[in-house]
């Protein structure tokens, strides 16, 4: 069995959550065509845009056998094939099937999805907090200080330069 995950863009998701879809893991829709047993779709909320990024986060999990595209991503990670594809509408889907004949279900993709998309944040972070870092001086700034808090929040504190 396999499960198709439909990743949501968060703009796409908040307008979404006013016609019925709610937090990760919303509409649930198993499917079945003349007597053939699809796999179950599932429509989730995500941040993820950047297909290298998103290769990045993968390997972070531990995946092999990665295959990097702009619009397509595959992956072994946790006993399952996950392919995510790039629609035209500019909306991941994650198909994820088992490789050793163990049930996919609903919960195991989605949890797979949510780790995913938590490494993926943290690693739009770490690239959005080296850019300050080497941006700040040649824009007037001065990284005055720099904390990481448990969570693997970043806070960093800058001070416009004098003349700047």
């Amino acid at each position: 069995m396999s499960v198709t995950l439909i990743l949501l863009p968060i703009a796409f998701a908040a307008a979404a959550a006013a016609g019925g879809v709610g937090a990760l893991g919303a509409a649930l829709t198993a499917n079945g065509t003349q007597g053939a047993e699809r796999a179950p779709e599932i429509r989730v909320r995500t941040r993820m845009k950047d297909s290298t990024l998103l290769s990045d986060a993968l390997a972070n999990l531990g995946a092999t056998e990665l295959e990097v595209s702009s619009t397509r991503v595959t992956a072994t990670l946790d006993g399952v094939s996950l392919t995510m594809t790039l629609t035209e509408d500019g909306v991941w889907e994650a198909h994820v099937e088992s490789l050793d004949d163990q049930e996919v279900t609903v919960l195991g993709a989605t949890e797979l999805l949510q780790r995913l998309d938590g490494e993926y944040a943290a690693m739009v972070q770490r690239a959005v907090a080296e850019k300050i870092r080497q941006r700040a001086e040649g824009s007037g700034f001065e990284l005055v200080s720099e904390t990481r808090e448990v969570d693997d929040t970043v806070t960093m504190v800058l001070n416009v330069r004098a003349g700047a």
